[in-house]
């Protein structure tokens, strides 16, 4: 493929492909190029600009048709090349602000709202990564005795972030083992990161726990499982529209990128990525790690928590995006997380 630095002539041709071929979702042709306002060009001239940005590998052309349609370096340069986004209307921001302000609610609450507003406006799919539980702080451990060898384990972290899961045992657990439990680990591991207190767990087991002659094995297969947070947690939500006709010639191009949107670990592997630097990011089609993921793009920006980025959220769409729109949704959005979380906080 010819490289080829772009005269401000064939810059304003490929801005007006773009931006033609995501308002239609057909390919562009010289002639809609010249009734442009402000284009004294000929079409045999445009055509010929065309054929020179298509074998740079900023257009392409489907099948015999005449017109162009923007290829991903041809979407990579329309990006950067935005002088400012488009911003959200009134009615946009208000529908916004009146959402969080009506939840007072918990960290969890919190972004998975935001999944749900990213993919209301957008009407593409919105998402939210957190941090891998492991890194974050415990808080407290709350420890409940559903029957005689169930228990329920609550972990918050200093985030208000909640998980809990319920574990079964052959032997029967007394109230006062519990009791202890509980006080025992919400003394020595508050304050620890989750990883940090797995480090303590035999510690405990044989400081702790001995005199209630309880098989060690009970404990170290308690504190395996009743600990065992490793993956990141995403949240996500789809609207109905995220794929028109339009976008997608058939089934087959579409069905890979629900695949990876419903395969959650991939999606968070892409994302992993992300989480390094701050500020919006844009990725479009092969520009992504995931294979599955060449016929959209992402719109992403970090959140912070404690001035350190912990986690990702954006929308997922087909290339043939509002990009102006999206970023200007992501940004905004993002904002309002960073301080609901911060509010939180305080």
């Amino acid at each position: 493929m010819q490289k080829m630095t772009l005269t401000d002539r064939k810059s304003r041709i490929l801005q007006v492909v773009i931006h033609q071929y995501i308002k239609t979702a057909k390919p562009v042709g010289s002639k809609i190029i010249a009734k442009q306002r402000g284009f004294n060009l000929s079409p045999a001239t445009i055509r010929s600009e065309l054929l020179e940005l298509e074998n740079s590998g900023y257009l392409t052309h489907p099948y015999t048709s005449a017109g162009r349609v923007p290829t991903d370096r041809g979407y990579r340069f329309y990006v950067e090349a935005l002088e400012k986004v488009q911003y959200l209307t009134i009615d946009e921001m208000d529908r916004i602000r009146k959402e969080y302000r009506k939840r007072k609610s918990e960290h969890d609450e919190i972004l998975s709202k935001t999944t749900h507003m990213l993919s209301l406006i957008s009407s593409y799919a919105g998402f939210v990564m957190v941090p891998k539980f492991d890194k974050s702080r415990l808080k407290h451990i709350e420890i409940v005795l559903l029957d005689d060898n169930k228990l329920l384990v609550i972990l918050v972290t200093d985030k208000g972030i909640v998980r809990h899961k319920t574990l079964g045992f052959n032997e029967t657990l007394s109230h006062s083992f519990v009791e202890r439990l509980s006080e025992v680990l919400n003394e020595k591991l508050s304050g620890l990161s989750l990883s940090q207190a797995k480090k303590e767990m035999d510690h405990i087991v044989e400081g702790e726990f001995n005199r209630y002659r309880m098989d060690m094995r009970i404990l170290k297969t308690f504190f395996k499982k009743a600990f065992d947070f490793t993956d990141r947690e995403m949240y996500l939500e789809s609207s109905s529209k995220i794929f028109s006709d339009k976008d997608y010639d058939n089934y087959s191009q579409i069905k890979p990128i629900l695949e990876a949107i419903e395969e959650k670990k991939r999606l968070a592997n892409v994302l992993q990525s992300i989480t390094d630097g701050e500020g919006i990011k844009v990725v479009i089609g092969e520009e992504s790690i995931e294979p599955k993921m060449k016929n959209c793009s992402m719109v992403t920006s970090t959140y912070r928590t404690d001035d350190r980025t912990v986690g990702v959220l954006g929308i997922i769409g087909p290339k043939r995006m509002e990009y102006s729109k999206m970023i200007s949704l992501v940004e905004y959005v993002s904002r309002f997380v960073n301080k609901m979380l911060k509010n939180k906080k305080g």
